[in-house]
């Protein structure tokens, strides 16, 4: 028994598609979401009596109403399992194994830097991708490497963007987190820093391991606590100053790690 599922992108209807799924396929996409801790309502599978149009009908109800909780919350609709699941044309791509082989790539005309292995999805962007790797010359301190490819709106040359990235690697500032190593070519670019063992802020304030799955992470946290007043005014004078630091020069900004 297939189900038949328009999808719909944005708010205009011409944005829509069909895809045609059956119950295994969400037993699939189901098990994807286990390392979230959320309990989703997913109807129980019947092995007799399930071609019993009354039953289609109410499985079907079910179905949706599954597929709309898991829409309701952002990290599960954001993740690559959802976006196969409803768009398969678009998100097929093995994404991270071809990131793997562009950091590889990247890393073989350096002598100093090697790939010790990948993090996968430790962020919620799809298309950036984490990894651990090692300078020969300390190879007892852990460095993580974020790699993103360029994406159909880049405008400039290499050569542009190698100038950009060794401006923007020469930049020091005693609350944002030093660069390791940073450099770019055709497909895209990386930039390795220490691995903070603390992690993000984020990670602070949920008791979470930085190298942890995203989706277990956030999802559901368990031991979620809030900063004491005195950290949220050190940390917050520390992000202004960053962010002042980084206006004066004229950059954009995100992401800091504490």
């Amino acid at each position: 028994m297939e189900y038949v599922i328009r999808v719909q992108r944005g708010p205009l209807p011409e944005k829509s598609w069909h895809i045609y799924k059956r119950y295994n396929d969400f037993v699939t996409l189901h098990n994807a979401f286990q390392t979230s801790g959320l309990s989703l309502p997913l109807p129980p599978k019947k092995l007799l009596g399930n071609m019993d149009r009354e039953f289609i009908a109410e499985r079907r109800v079910a179905l949706q109403n599954y597929l709309n909780i898991v829409l309701m919350n952002p990290i599960l609709a954001s993740s690559l399992s959802v976006k196969r699941f409803l768009d398969p044309d678009n998100y097929s791509t093995p994404f991270h194994e071809l990131a793997l082989q562009h950091v590889s790539m990247a890393l073989r005309s350096e002598a100093n830097y090697e790939v010790v292995k990948p993090i996968p999805e430790i962020g919620w962007r799809l298309r950036k991708h984490y990894f651990l790797v090692k300078n020969r010359v300390n190879p007892q301190d852990e460095l993580l490497l974020a790699w993103v490819e360029h994406g159909p709106d880049k405008y400039m040359d290499e050569k542009e963007l190698q100038a950009s990235f060794k401006t923007i690697g020469s930049l020091r500032h005693p609350y944002i987190q030093s660069i390791e190593f940073l450099s770019c070519n055709e497909v895209g670019g990386f930039v390795t820093r220490g691995l903070n063992n603390a992690g993000s802020l984020r990670d602070l304030i949920c008791s979470a391991k930085p190298k942890l799955q995203f989706m277990k992470k956030y999802t559901n946290p368990k031991q979620c606590k809030p900063l004491p007043v005195s950290d949220v005014a050190l940390f917050g004078h520390q992000i202004l100053e960053a962010l002042m630091f980084l206006h004066e020069k004229g950059l954009p900004f995100g992401e800091y790690i504490v």
